[in-house]
Formats: C-alpha cells, structure tokens, sequence
C-alpha cells in the first residue's frame, strides 16, 4: 500500500520531466496512451491468506449424507447448514454452500464471474494417497510449514527455498507491456512471487506504517539524490541513482494514483485499502502506458489453532467486504472482464478440530478465481472424501489433511494462459506443468 502524496514543485517537475514526459507531460500523451492501453489491458490480482485459510468451512456440503459426515468430523468448527450461502448448480439443488460472510463472493459465483478451484496444493506430480504414503511420489518440501507453503505457492514449486514467483517470471516476458515501470507491483510484504529473473517489483508502500512526508523535504531528498549520483565515490553514487530513480517511480505512481477520483466506497480494513489503492493504479494505467500488469497483497491472521469461529467468521467478512468493493469499482471503471483475481494461501487445516476450537495445518485447499470474464459458477477440481483416514487424507490417525487433486502449477499456469502467454512461454515460466498429464486449468 502507499499513501498519495502531492510529490512535486515546480523544481522537481523540471528535473524529473526528462525521465517521464513521454508518459505524463501534456493531457495529449495521457489520451493517446489511454488508448493503447484500452481494450487490450488486462491484470492478475493475487491475495495471499497468510497463515492458512480453512477451506474446509469456505465449502461446505448441502447433501444431508455429507453435511451429516461434515458435522461429525468437525465438531466444534461444524458451521450450521442454514448458514451457508447455497451456490448455484447445473444439475438442479445447490450441492455445496460457502461461508455465511461470503455473500459478495458468493454472489459473483452465482453470477457467473467467480468459481471455485477444489482440493489444490503443491504436488510434485499426481499421486495416489499409497503413492505418497510409500514414498513412491515424494511429499512437497517441508510440506505444513507456514514460510515454505506460502513460498511454494507463490513459486508453483515444490521445493523449500524458491528463488524467483511465477508472478515475477511472467514479469520477465512483459516488461514491454508494462509501460514506464516494471509490471509486477508489491502491495504486501516482501514475496517470492513477486522476484523474477530480471524484473524487480515495485514496492506500493503506505499506510499505517508509513508516514507522510513534507513536500519540500521530498524535494530537497531529491535535489541531494540527483547531486550523490555524480560522486566520485561510487557507492554513493550508485546508492543516489537508486534513490533517484525509486523517487521517479513514485512520481509516476502518484501521477496513476490521481488519474481520476473512483466514486466506489471502500471499507477501512488494511486489504480494502490495498484494493482501493490497486483500483486506483488500473484506472490509472494510460499514465503509465501500461497494457499488463501483476499485483500481489496479503492478508493475515488465518493462522487459527485456537477458538476459530468467531475470528475465522471475521477475517472473511473483511475479505469478502474488500473484494466486493473491489469488484464494484471495476464495474465503474468498465474493467471487470479485463481484471482476475485469485487466492493463495499456505495451506488448507485439518478437518477435524483440535482440543483449543481451532484446527491446524493440513495440505490441500480451496481457492477463488474470480473476475476476468472466466466462465465461473463452477467448482472445478474434485472435493475431498470425507472420512478421516479416508483415500483423501494423508494423515494416521486421520486428522483431515487432504491430498491435492489438482496442482499449484495447473492453477497458475491457467492463470498464465488468460494472461496471454503462449504454449512455450508457460512452459519456462511453470516448468513442473509437463508432470501433470491433464495439463492447465481452463477458466474461460
């Protein structure tokens, strides 16, 4: 996030102008940029659920045989059936409900501008419960550690130290699309997902954590910047130019930020900030003559061992809140079909509660897709056998922690092709998408 600053004086304006006229000197360029990076824009949002969201609550079975399995596994954590917002579908009764706080999700998915990925996680390739069980197919890398999971969804590897994101090395392939800046921006905290080979992300800072400062000393910090960069000692020089062009950047930034001013309220929580804030830059993307662009956040706090309900119940209530403000300021600005977002998080829980009313670290998850002009209201994947110790859970005695169906690459490498990347292209970015003979998700 970042807070909007009013970052020039006429100084600054004449310093920086060199840089940044093509993109922003004179209202002319701004329309004839805004036509270039009209119809054929399109952005990737990714929010992380840090800590681990329970998909096992965001779904929950309708058919009164499973809900009744569903109520007996869960005890405590069991969400009553009346609750839950039914989700359309084709053949006939709703089957599943989601969450009671989802109601702006789950109206995107009764819509059709939102569905479901089931039963989703690193996986080195497909493999049965015995092949993983007996070693024959190897579990993912230091699999239920909180880092490693959130690192390996966001590289779509299943290894434990990834070095670069998929978001970052799509960014590799489209810096020429992204105009004047790089096309990946970071609006959470550091990420692998956002490192790429060659690309580095922009950082959107604001906040709480992050005070406003006074125009002039801006503009005196970057009179010094400018006067460092020609020292003959050449780390300060090299530290200037740093400075300099993060300043630049920010200019830029600022430029997008107050494009025009949406008229779409959002909520004061830190994600509907952050998405408010995003909204901004894609309205403002002819400032920056920008035809792609990748966004990450995060939100947190879904690490919920203990007394879950009351918490879980408000963490998606924020999130539910954010993205449907979200989506209502993509309505305005006509950018709906043109804009996808999706969800990580580390990992799904356990089925079964544990002794403190919450639940802990299981494998795979559920997770959202929404926007884009997908062809949503449907969930695709397979949803877990319910029954612990089951074919579906890896755990003895059966706690709940489910074998994915589907891959972290067979999302993400889905998300690619909407993005535009070509057969060769996926394949460098998601190098594991050979192990998976049914291939990528399809989500149009």
């Amino acid at each position: 996030m970042m807070n909007r600053r009013r970052f020039l004086t006429r100084s600054a304006q004449a310093s920086l102008a060199v840089a940044t006229s093509s993109l922003w000197g004179n209202s002319l360029a701004s329309r004839a940029l805004a036509q270039s990076a009209g119809s054929s824009y399109k952005a990737i949002v990714v929010i992380t659920l840090a800590g681990g969201n329970d998909a096992n609550n965001l779904l929950v079975p309708l058919d009164p045989s499973e809900y009744a399995e569903y109520c007996k596994m869960r005890g405590v954590l069991a969400l009553p059936k009346s609750s839950c917002i039914p989700l359309q579908s084709a053949n006939g009764a709703p089957t599943y409900g989601m969450h009671p706080s989802m109601t702006n999700v789950a109206s995107l998915y009764n819509s059709g501008h939102a569905l479901v990925v089931a039963g989703v996680g690193p996986m080195v390739k497909p493999a049965t419960k015995a092949q993983v069980m007996t070693g024959a197919v190897p579990f993912p890398a230091s699999l239920l550690s909180h880092p490693v999971g959130i690192a390996q969804w966001e590289s779509s590897q299943t290894v434990e130290n990834p070095s670069t994101g998929w978001g970052g090395r799509i960014a590799d392939l489209i810096s020429a699309q992204s105009g004047s800046l790089p096309p990946v921006l970071n609006a959470g905290p550091n990420s692998t997902f956002t490192v790429g080979n060659s690309v580095q992300a922009i950082a959107l800072q604001g906040g709480s954590l992050f005070s406003p400062v006074p125009i002039a000393l801006n503009n005196a910090a970057l009179q010094l910047a400018e006067s460092d960069s020609s020292s003959q000692n050449a780390l300060i020089a090299q530290v200037a130019k740093f400075r300099t062009s993060s300043m630049q950047q920010q200019v830029l930034l600022d430029q997008a930020m107050g494009y025009t001013t949406l008229k779409t309220a959002f909520p004061s929580s830190p994600l509907a900030q952050t998405l408010q804030r995003v909204a901004q830059l894609i309205n403002g993307r002819s400032v920056l003559g920008a035809s792609r662009q990748i966004f990450y956040t995060q939100q947190t706090g879904f690490d919920t061992h203990v007394n879950q309900m009351p918490g879980h119940a408000q963490l998606l209530l924020d999130f539910d809140a954010a993205l449907g403000a979200f989506f209502t300021a993509l309505d305005e600005l006509g950018m709906t079909n043109q804009v996808l977002v999706c969800t990580h998080s580390d990992f799904s829980r356990t089925m079964a509660s544990n002794t403190d009313a919450g639940s802990d670290h299981g494998w795979a998850t559920h997770q959202l897709v929404l926007g884009g002009g997908i062809r949503g209201g449907r969930i695709i994947g397979t949803m877990p056998d319910l029954e612990l110790g089951g074919s579906s859970d890896v755990t003895s005695p059966g706690l709940g922690v489910w074998l994915p169906t589907t891959s972290v690459t067979q999302m993400a490498s889905g998300i690619g092709n909407w993005f535009g990347l070509t057969s060769s292209q996926l394949a460098g970015v998601f190098p594991d998408l050979g192990n998976f003979p049914s291939g990528m998700i399809q989500f149009s």
